[in-house]
């Protein structure tokens, strides 16, 4: 089974939320597993009638006969997470870009970053919202209503030093171009960083090329090409890098997951 990822049809909301998908009781979720890789995003994991427990690199969502609300944030794994489904869930998961949540929710620092999966509450609605769209049974007027949630909320500016490290990253500078252009120190540059982008600069980095290798595979190059064009070093750092990330070789990771689209999971 394939997930669809469904990508913001309001265009203000596409500033912020990469895009989201459902899973739905009985149809979808029971007995699926699947690897997803290290990527940017906040990610916010909603389920009912279903409990979600967390080990070092596997996560079990198990249903539950006992009425039961479940939310989780993430933003923070580096290494592939095996995802398995006890039994059937209703599954609400958004992807938010790398400042997108934080303009909706300012205290998001505060959240305990050092753990993957941390209870997620965000608003006094937030629990009666989302229950309230597992409930509604077309597609589209889930989407609907999602979509009309988040427009709901007030967006709140970020530190403008954020989107100025991050647009010095995707650019190619180094901490220490990017803290100088600044006018501020690498360490602060560094701590900032891990407090609102639950990693490090290295590792967001590290993330950011993988993810530009699998979102620019067209097939047409040749695996030496892909990573130079993604800014590895060469090939040894190219296959370095992915074997941390997916621990699997490039040619093995295109070979199993395909490349039609970013957001890519590993079936198994």
């Amino acid at each position: 089974m394939r997930f669809n990822f469904y990508r913001p049809d309001n265009p203000i909301l596409a500033d912020f939320i990469e895009g989201y998908y459902f899973l739905s009781g009985c149809e979808e979720g029971s007995g699926l597993r699947y690897y997803t890789f290290p990527n940017n995003y906040f990610i916010i994991s909603v389920l009912e009638n279903a409990q979600i427990d967390v080990t070092e690199n596997k996560v079990i969502c198990t249903s539950s006969s006992c009425p039961n609300f479940q939310s989780n944030l993430t933003c923070n794994y580096v290494a592939p997470l095996l995802v398995s489904y006890e039994g059937p869930v209703n599954e609400l998961t958004i992807y938010f870009k790398p400042l997108g949540l934080h303009t909706f929710v300012p205290g998001l620092a505060e959240y305990n970053k050092a753990e993957n999966f941390a209870r997620f509450d965000p608003f006094p609605d937030f629990r009666e919202a989302m229950t309230h769209i597992f409930h509604t049974p077309d597609r589209k007027e889930q989407i609907a209503l999602l979509e009309q949630y988040w427009l709901s909320k007030s967006v709140f500016a970020v530190d403008p030093l954020l989107p100025a490290i991050l647009s010095g990253m995707e650019q190619g500078k180094n901490v220490s171009e990017i803290a100088e252009s600044l006018n501020i120190s690498r360490q602060y540059l560094n701590r900032i960083f891990v407090r609102y982008l639950g990693k490090t600069p290295v590792e967001f980095r590290k993330i950011q090329r993988f993810r530009n290798a699998v979102k620019t595979r067209d097939g047409s190059r040749t695996l030496t090409e892909l990573g130079l064009d993604s800014s590895f070093y060469d090939q040894s750092h190219f296959i370095r890098i992915f074997k941390s990330l997916t621990s699997l070789s490039p040619g093995v990771f295109f070979g199993k997951t395909g490349f039609q689209q970013e957001n890519v999971w590993l079936h198994v």
